[in-house]
């Protein structure tokens, strides 16, 4: 709905659901003070928890926010525990009214809704002392629109009781609209013809974006890079590395970057330039290359993921060379030994993993004293 809170069918398990609302002017300046001073309803007397769906100002399209608040002792219950039963055999009611409001930052008028009770059980011998009879959802939902502000929006909600009821006010952050506000890669990126060059991209993202691509591509030739960018310490940063190589195309190079929330999703094109420079070693070494995949990214916690590829030297295969395993976690930036294996004759190696945790695996060549060494790229293994 455009205007305020929509009404929702009552489920049959009676939850509670926000009606129709109009939109109704606040005595004054000091009732918003006023309702920031009331008790935050989440744990209060009232209501144990109240949560809502990601709330945002969108690009295009309205983002209606669900919330659903669980509300405390809606019926009566009589000295003996057992919930009092009316004369037609339900629940009697200990809450009278809802009622709620929802309240745009530095707005001096607000939209007021009132809330439905919740739909009163039949009481029998089953559910006379049934615990779930103590609490009731309520639900219902505000709309954002791409011109309103973003910030902290502030809902009010006021039960009247038989007995004594106060009204409490929950503080729901709005987020901005998505947006780049900034990118970098490593510059220059200078390869060696005996080692491989880390490249860290990061990202610098406003409004709570859920992903971030990076593709990574050369002005001059056919060389590009695609990466999905790791969420950092702080909300907004985004990160992700890469390793080049002597065999990527030098000269100029764009980076371009996507972000994502929800359904929405912006191309940023040429959000930074970098260059790739190629430094000649004293030593040539003849150059390695691995590959590596795994057979399942996604997993059951306690199965077994085969993690496999093969390892070259120049353009043959490496015989019996040692590869080394190693994994990160996700939301980490460190890499972790795990395990040695061996290729075969072929230059094939296998190794059969049990991951615990959600992690990034990549394999590893080790460098001698007349062959580089060489980094695979890195499969993500998804622990369920």
């Amino acid at each position: 709905m455009r205007n305020g809170m929509r009404l929702l069918l009552a489920t049959a398990t009676g939850a509670a659901v926000f009606a129709s609302g109009t939109t109704t002017a606040l005595a004054s300046q000091s009732a918003l003070t006023s309702a920031r001073a009331d008790a935050r309803c989440a744990g209060s007397a009232e209501f144990s928890k109240v949560e809502w769906t990601d709330a945002f100002v969108p690009l295009k399209d309205n983002n209606e926010v669900t919330v659903t608040a669980t509300l405390k002792n809606p019926f009566e219950k009589g000295s003996d525990g057992k919930w009092t039963k009316g004369p037609d055999g339900k629940a009697v009611r200990d809450i009278t009214t809802l009622g709620g409001e929802i309240v745009k930052p530095g707005a001096t008028t607000g939209t007021k809704v009132d809330l439905d009770l919740p739909v009163a059980p039949a009481i029998t011998a089953d559910n006379e002392q049934s615990a779930a009879l103590g609490e009731a959802k309520v639900m219902g939902k505000f709309t954002v629109t791409k011109d309103d502000k973003d910030g902290k929006w502030l809902l009010k909600l006021n039960p009247s009781r038989k007995g004594t009821a106060q009204p409490c006010v929950e503080e729901i952050a709005v987020n901005p609209q998505l947006k780049l506000v900034g990118a970098a890669v490593t510059d220059p990126v200078v390869v060696t013809t005996n080692d491989d060059t880390k490249v860290a991209v990061k990202a610098t993202v406003a409004g709570g974006a859920t992903s971030v691509s990076a593709h990574l591509y050369s002005n001059d030739g056919n060389d590009s890079v695609d990466l999905n960018l790791d969420k950092g310490n702080s909300a907004n940063s985004w990160y992700q590395d890469t390793w080049f190589d002597s065999d990527f195309t030098t000269g100029a190079w764009t980076l371009d970057v996507t972000v994502t929330r929800g359904n929405e999703s912006i191309k940023y094109e040429r959000a930074d330039t970098f260059s790739v420079q190629l430094k000649k070693a004293k030593k040539k070494k003849v150059k390695s290359k691995i590959s590596f995949d795994v057979n399942a990214n996604k997993v059951r916690k306690g199965k077994t993921v085969r993690l496999y590829g093969a390892v070259y030297r120049g353009s043959s295969a490496y015989a019996r060379k040692n590869v080394e395993l190693y994994y990160r976690k996700k939301g980490s930036t460190k890499w972790v030994f795990f395990a040695v294996t061996k290729a075969n004759s072929k230059g094939k190696y296998s190794k059969v993993v049990r991951p615990k945790v959600d992690a990034y695996w990549h394999a590893v060549a080790p460098g001698t004293s007349t062959t580089s060494g060489s980094t695979s790229a890195s499969e993500f293994v998804d622990v369920r």
